[in-house]
């Protein structure tokens, strides 16, 4: 319901709030309930053309057939922030009724995202958060908990190389909230329970898995005696299976990050990589297109709420949790088709 819409839905809006009012309640995580219609939603991922976010959207999409809404899905090419906000403020012109973005820089994002808010637009972060104070948004649909993905991807490497050894990271992005926080995880896990394991300088693929698997060639060449690498987005992860396998190294350096099953399964049967860290992507677009849903029709109060298929999905003051990652190996990952 957007205070541009007229006097008839400017007049709804006033009855609406004087009878919220009235009965003592409050909207949490809403701005109160629109009348427009068909909803429209807009769902951004960091940018098009890679295989994660292309399973996001699929889980999306199956989530607007059931809710009788309408999801566009559409992104910058490249990782530029500034080419997100050109498509916040391009829905807002266009009157969409949620805008749902997974940020490249959190900061850079908060200001479309607040003004996208004062028009009335529900305002929604997934897969990375922006600030949320400067940002206004109203949730974040968070994959998993940021210290559990970020402990599970050190276990998973630090228990394959017997906890010593020269390692490396290559992250997609120098600026991605996400990426940055699961890092921070992994530094304070390796230091408390893998002391032995040495971390050379991240290495950044910028999301291009070509440039990926340039940096673990050079990596390996520079270092002969490197025991593992992590790759820590699902352009990195396959990029730096293939430097490893190409290079005659499978088994020798230990290959593991967050990827997409159906990426990665090859590499997990040829034993390049052992196991692997994720979520179910397909989960994360179907969740928050629920989310913004339901944020748009109401209120969403913080307990423990069932979304479709979904069930008992945690929502906090903050966030919408969608669980646990997932551990992949040879025994589970044919489970999973995404």
């Amino acid at each position: 319901m957007k205070h541009r819409s007229g006097s008839v839905r400017s007049l709804g809006f006033l009855l609406l709030v004087l009878a919220v009012t009235g009965c003592g309640g409050t909207a949490n995580h809403s701005d109160l309930p629109r009348d427009r219609g068909t909803l429209r939603i807009g769902l951004m991922p960091k940018l098009i053309g890679i295989a994660y976010f292309t399973a996001c959207n699929r889980g999306a999409q199956e989530a607007a057939a059931e809710l009788g809404v309408e999801v566009t899905y559409d992104g910058p090419p490249v990782d530029k922030v500034e080419e997100q906000n050109k498509i916040v403020d391009r829905w807002v012109a266009q009157e969409f009724d949620v805008i749902a973005v997974a940020p490249n820089d959190p900061e850079v994002i908060a200001e479309p995202l607040r003004l996208a808010r004062e028009e009335g637009v529900v305002t929604l972060t997934w897969d990375a958060d922006a600030n949320p104070t400067s940002s206004q948004r109203q949730l974040f649909v968070n994959q998993a908990p940021i210290e559990l993905v970020g402990f599970a991807l050190v276990d998973v490497l630090g228990e394959a190389i017997g906890g010593e050894g020269k390692t490396v990271i290559i992250t997609g992005s120098a600026t991605s909230p996400n990426q940055n926080a699961w890092m921070t995880a992994m530094h304070r896990r390796l230091a408390h329970r893998y002391p032995k394991i040495t971390l050379l300088e991240t290495l950044v693929s910028d999301e291009d898995q070509g440039k990926a698997a340039q940096l673990a060639r050079d990596v390996l060449a520079a270092h002969p005696d490197l025991r593992g690498i992590w790759g820590i987005t699902s352009m990195a992860l396959p990029g730096a299976a293939k430097a490893v396998r190409d290079a005659g190294r499978s088994g020798q350096v230990i290959v593991t990050g967050l990827g997409l099953p159906n990426v990665m399964r090859e590499y997990v049967k040829d034993g390049t990589v052992p196991r692997f860290v994720l979520w179910n992507a397909e989960d994360l677009g179907y969740l928050t297109v629920h989310v913004g849903a339901r944020l748009a029709r109401g209120e969403l109060p913080p307990g423990r709420h069932d979304f479709g298929r979904l069930q008992q999905i945690e929502v906090t003051e903050s966030e919408v949790i969608l669980g646990p990652p997932v551990v992949f190996d040879r025994a589970n990952i044919d489970q999973y088709d995404f």
